[in-house]
């Protein structure tokens, strides 16, 4: 656990400002070492106590009190000393050798500075003087002469040598461009002739700094004499004072015993102090450690939770394979049609049909309530508990009974489910077959479309939920006055005009005003 050591302490000892917070908390972040380096996290963590704060500070604070006793008591002392050394005279004369002391080492300060200043500047012009040297050096490579006149002279010579001598064109030609090349060589030579007088100028700047230099180490050495004066006196001024030195060696002995005193008592606090930075190093890596274990199990976990998540996701998708498609937008097809012919297009001669088709139903055997019957209150023998007025025996109309002269009325439920299927449910008596014949046909689209070519009606009433929850929360946060608000396409709203048709393509004005009314022929009858 020799790691442990190097982490920073967590707990800081004086409150601070949250830069600065944030700023520790991403040092120590950085520095600090991987956890797994200092713990097995595949096994158990062994437990770390957190260590006494409040019984640190306290141990702590008594050292501190014990410091302050031995410094006042060495504070004592030095004034027993101070005592002894108190002749005003003496220690004025001392006093003003010393002012005198401090202006002179100042003025050698200055002085030593401008030398060191012209010694800059005569290295600034040394650098100088060796690139202009280089210059002229570079300068001179491309001239074959020293002067503007020795290329006139030759170049009156070249042309002589054209005029009178009989040459070939090739010579003749060589001849000109030479005599060009001198004339061009004409403003190197000017070049040089400028690099010598700054040369010259920088030599005369490199004289003047030396001997500025010169005088600077005179003023200096004048200074070093005077200090060497003023210290021969300070020493004699000393020396009369050695027998004041002695009676008080003892005082300073014991001075010097109490600073040792403080000096263990500072050890003994910093030793404290780390002892205590150790511990809570250590609780804060076992915090970390069980954290980080912590983190390690729950990845674990999620990863077994999702990995079971989808094989039982793979098992639902291949269950789902296996059934017809739109099987259940199907059946509800069916049953909407069978809903509608039962109840609204029924006719008496119907109930012997149902009847013939219900001798084709197997009977259960051995059914153990066969030889049950219902018991009414005259027959039985037991007693029955009554209270107050029998309650008026209520008339229902026989399923025989003519539903057209009646008002034509769907529940809610029912107007949702031909909303799933995509058709406008009927408003009246006389769309009721129109209706039926557009569940048949709709059963049969859906056997013939495949898989996932069109939703659902489950993703269609999922759809729809999230919409209305949509537009609850939205109403609930108060984002805006509710008359303004939008609904979602699809949401059921009471408040709307086209609320009753849950389908497509239904108009809302023509179904309100017929909604739960009679038609017109039957409101003429009554």
């Amino acid at each position: 656990m020799s790691a442990v050591e190097e982490t920073p302490v967590v707990t800081p000892e004086a409150p601070e400002g949250g830069e600065a917070v944030a700023k520790k908390k991403f040092e120590r972040n950085k520095n600090e070492k991987p956890i797994e380096e200092l713990y097995d996290l595949s096994k158990p963590i062994p437990k770390e106590e957190r260590p006494d704060k409040e019984g640190h500070e306290k141990a702590v604070q008594e050292l501190t009190d014990a410091v302050e006793a031995l410094k006042e008591e060495r504070r004592k002392i030095q004034e027993r000393i101070d005592a002894t050394f108190s002749d005003p005279q003496q220690k004025s004369e001392i006093q003003e050798l010393r002012t005198e002391m401090q202006a002179l080492k100042t003025q050698k300060g200055a002085l030593i500075d401008q030398k060191k200043a012209l010694r800059a500047q005569l290295d600034q012009a040394k650098s100088q003087t060796d690139k202009l040297i280089k210059d002229k050096k570079d300068t001179r490579s491309q001239v074959k002469f020293n002067s503007v006149e020795e290329i006139e002279a030759e170049i009156a010579k070249l042309m002589r040598q054209q005029e009178t001598t009989s040459m070939s064109l090739n010579e003749e030609k060589k001849i000109i461009k030479e005599m060009d090349a001198l004339r061009a060589s004409k403003k190197h030579v000017a070049a040089l002739k400028s690099k010598d007088g700054a040369l010259d100028g920088v030599k005369e700047e490199r004289k003047s700094i030396g001997q500025q230099i010169t005088a600077k180490d005179k003023e200096i050495d004048e200074v070093s004499k005077d200090i060497d004066q003023v210290m021969t006196k300070i020493k004699a001024l000393n020396e009369t004072d050695s027998t004041k030195r002695d009676a008080v060696q003892g005082l300073i002995k014991e001075r010097d015993e109490y600073k040792l005193k403080i000096g263990e008592k500072l050890k003994e606090k910093d030793a404290l102090r780390d002892a205590y930075r150790l511990l809570n190093n250590k609780f804060y890596n076992f915090q970390r450690a069980i954290r980080a274990q912590k983190k390690i199990q729950y990845e674990e976990e999620k990863e077994a939770r999702d990995a079971e998540k989808a094989a039982y996701l793979a098992k639902v998708e291949e269950e789902e394979a296996k059934k017809i498609p739109y099987e259940e937008e199907q059946a509800l097809c069916e049953f909407l049609a069978n809903f509608l012919e039962r109840t609204y297009l029924s006719k008496p001669g119907d109930e012997a049909k149902t009847a013939s088709e219900n001798k084709d139903v197997v009977a259960v055997k051995d059914d153990p309530f066969a030889g049950l019957k219902p018991v009414s209150k005259k027959d039985a023998d037991e007693e029955y508990f009554g209270k107050g007025k029998a309650k008026k025996k209520r008339t229902r109309a026989t399923k025989n009974q003519d539903t057209s002269s009646g008002p034509f009325t769907l529940s809610v439920d029912t107007f949702e489910q031909f909303g799933l299927l995509s058709l406008n449910p009927p408003t009246s008596s006389e769309q009721v077959a129109k209706s039926v014949q557009e569940l048949r046909e709709k059963k049969e689209w859906y056997k013939q479309q495949p898989r996932g070519s069109v939703p659902t009606a489950a993703e269609i009433r999922k759809s729809n939920e999230k919409a209305v929850a949509k537009q609850r929360q939205s109403s609930e946060d108060g984002d805006a006055p509710q008359a303004n608000k939008k609904a979602p396409q699809g949401a059921f709203s009471l408040s709307k005009d086209d609320f009753v048709p849950l389908g497509v393509g239904a108009a809302a004005t023509s179904i309100n005003s017929s909604w739960g009314q009679k038609p017109a022929a039957s409101q003429e009858a009554s």
